[in-house]
Parts: structure tokens; C-alpha cells; sequence
């Protein structure tokens, strides 16, 4: 396993599961009750998607990506975009929630959980099997020192703290063991 990928991995498993817990809000209209902790998830996901998580698949995992895998040059740029579009959603959804406009928040929300859950599967099912196969080491180990650094500077705890809030968020806008119930 190359520990650039199984970094992503983790990540898109935070993602994940903060992105469940907002369609299970829009889902079931809960949204303007939990106002607050609505308006908290969406700004832990603006962080955490767009100045974290693709911020650091742009700046050190795409770019070597590109240089060892050129024929993914078409994918990596729908990638970008795709960075781009969902920058834009969470955006409007964070407008439409500061203005009140729960229906344009609903519809930002759904777009957005449909479009990150297609683009984390793009990633998980196409790029990254065949990078995490044959990435040369030296150049994992060169992505995962960019990750290093580039961890600092939102603080060396931060992967922690993400999962502790995606797990207090669940917990507050669903109720504890709200996806657990019944697996058992």
C-alpha cells in the first residue's frame, strides 16, 4: 500500500460520513431545526474538502499523479473541475443556509453529496488502484512529506479532530448509533 493513497483513503472515510449524515438531514427536513449544527457541518466541510483534502490532492498527489500516469491527464482535469463545482455548492448551500432559503439549501446539499460520492468514487475505483500498484516508493515517500508539511499548517492533531467532529455532528444532528441501529 502506498501510504499517499491510504491518506486519501482516510480522508474520503471522514468525508464520507459527514457527507451521509447531511443527506440523512436534508432527507429527513431537519435541516431548519438544527440550524446551527447544520451551519457547523457545512463550514467543517468547506475546510476540510476544499482548503484540506483537494487543496492537498492538487498541490502534491495529482501533480506526481500526472507525472508517472500522464494517460490520466483527461481524469486529473475533471478532477480539478470537479474541485472547482463542488467549492461552488458548498458555497451556495452556506449562502442559501445563512439567508434562510432552506429549499436552495436542500437542493445545494443534494447536489453536493451526489457530486462528491461520484467524484471519491472516481478516485477509490479508477486512479487509485493502479497508483497505489505501482507508484515508485521514492515518490510516495515525496507526496507523503508534502502531506506532512502541508498538515502543519492546520495543526498535527487535525486528522483527529476531523474525526472526533464527524462523529459529535452524527451524534447531534441524528442521535448516537444513528447508522449502527440494526446492522446487528
Amino acid at each position: 500500500m502506498r501510504i499517499s493513497v491510504t491518506l486519501l483513503q482516510y480522508e474520503h472515510g471522514i468525508l464520507r460520513q459527514v457527507l451521509d449524515v447531511l443527506a440523512e438531514v436534508i432527507k429527513e427536513d431537519r435541516a431548519a431545526a438544527k440550524r446551527d449544527d447544520v451551519k457547523e457541518l457545512l463550514d467543517f466541510l468547506y475546510e476540510f474538502v476544499d482548503r484540506f483534502h483537494h487543496a492537498k490532492e492538487e498541490e502534491f498527489f495529482f501533480s506526481v499523479v500526472l507525472e508517472q500516469f500522464p494517460r490520466f491527464k483527461e481524469e486529473v482535469d475533471g478532477i480539478y473541475d470537479d474541485h472547482v463545482q463542488a467549492r461552488g455548492m458548498l458555497e451556495d448551500a452556506i449562502k442559501a443556509l445563512d439567508e434562510n432559503d432552506w429549499t436552495a439549501m436542500a437542493e445545494s446539499c443534494r447536489a453536493l453529496v451526489r457530486h462528491m460520492t461520484a467524484h471519491v468514487e472516481l478516485e477509490e475505483d479508477y486512479i487509485f488502484p493502479p497508483v497505489d500498484d505501482s507508484l515508485p516508493l521514492e515518490m510516495d515517500e515525496r507526496i507523503n512529506n508534502g502531506y506532512q508539511g502541508f498538515l502543519r499548517r492546520f495543526g498535527d492533531d487535525y486528522y483527529q479532530k476531523a474525526e472526533v467532529f464527524s462523529n459529535e455532528i452524527q451524534d447531534r444532528l441524528l442521535g448516537p448509533g444513528f447508522f449502527t441501529k440494526g446492522i446487528y
